[in-house]
């Protein structure tokens, strides 16, 4: 074996970058090490970035033609592609800390050369490498902060990998719209920024001034609850919060600072109060995930009428989207997210 090893060790593929030195990476076989694409890459607003570099048609690329097929179908300009570990078919398990410090001096140079104001890290080894952040599920479609050591600054928005989106394509909608949603506001500089505010009602006569307006409402109204933990007949109700297109309102209730305290006659009459806003049958009623609302409603004798749950609605838009409040606030205001 030893004598094999000998005859095949002049035929093994060398790295002479000295950025290299100490990467492990090293004493795995491969048909090439240390592809430095960024020589041939050019300066562009976007460039896409994929885990490493695989052996296609006899040569290196980050996508295949597949991938770059998908990502030009929904992509209205020219972009770039590179990789974001420079030796070819590396897995996320082979970049220990260590190599992934050697390696991000050769991203960092193909971020200098192409200068773009945008960049998609594709997949979660992507992310790391350039956010050094992991978990693609929860953080896809997010925006961080970039900047090389030359001093060129952009956006990383962390994305599906295309090979991901191909395999199920339950993962295209997020794709298409986490791409669409950093294009339009960090390549067109299309923003919508919020002016939101909200009033705390802290008096029965402010509360009482509420219901006035809202009883006999045909406006559609959004309303949530926070508690005191998910069981309805053990935890609490501690605030209310009621938007509609005139403001936004949050009520106080089973709240250790709120004026209401139970067992006054104030307890009793902001609950009944209460009750004339929701129970109204001349408006609509917006929760999210409204079953769990409506449970703590009830116990205070509030049977909520015309319900509406944007969990539900949204499940007949695209029955394979997520549906959890942030994911939809992620997918429809990610600018007033970003600016809270």
């Amino acid at each position: 074996m030893k004598e094999l090893d000998n005859l095949y060790s002049g035929l093994k593929p060398s790295c002479s970058n000295s950025l290299c030195e100490g990467c492990t990476i090293l004493t795995q076989s491969k048909p090439e090490y240390s592809y430095l694409d960024y020589e041939k890459l050019s300066r562009g607003d976007v460039l896409f970035v994929a885990d490493s570099f695989k052996y296609r048609y006899g040569s290196l690329s980050p996508f295949s033609k597949k991938e770059r097929d998908l990502i030009e179908s929904m992509y209205p300009t020219k972009v770039q592609y590179s990789a974001s570990v420079k030796c070819p078919g590396v897995k996320e398990g082979d970049m220990i800390p260590d190599n992934m410090k050697l390696c991000r001096e050769h991203l960092d140079a193909t971020v200098e050369k192409v200068k773009p104001r945008l960049i998609y890290a594709c997949g979660n080894l992507s992310m790391k490498m350039l956010v050094k952040k992991s978990g693609i599920m929860d953080k896809r479609g997010n925006s961080y902060g970039y900047t090389t050591n030359s001093g060129h600054s952009c956006i990383v928005v962390p994305i599906y990998h295309p090979y991901a989106v191909l395999k199920e394509p339950r993962h295209r909608y997020l794709f298409e719209t986490d791409i669409r949603n950093a294009h339009e506001k960090y390549v067109l500089g299309k923003t919508n920024q919020g002016n939101f505010s909200y009033e705390a009602l802290l008096s029965i006569a402010e509360v009482e001034m509420l219901e006035y307006r809202l009883r006999e409402s045909n406006d559609t109204i959004a309303v949530d609850i926070e508690t005191t933990g998910l069981n309805f007949l053990t935890d609490k109700i501690q605030t209310i919060a009621i938007s509609s297109e005139e403001g936004n309102w949050v009520i106080p209730l089973d709240h250790k600072d709120s004026p209401f305290k139970k067992g006054s006659p104030q307890y009793a009459l902001v609950w009944s109060t209460l009750r004339k806003i929701l129970e109204n049958p001349h408006n609509k009623k917006v929760f999210h995930n409204a079953k769990f609302d409506l449970k703590f409603l009830l116990e205070h004798g509030i049977q909520v009428t015309n319900v509406w749950d944007t969990k539900v609605m949204h499940h007949f838009i695209n029955e394979n989207a997520p549906k959890g409040l942030m994911d939809l606030v992620k997918l429809y205001f990610s600018d007033e997210l970003e600016n809270l």
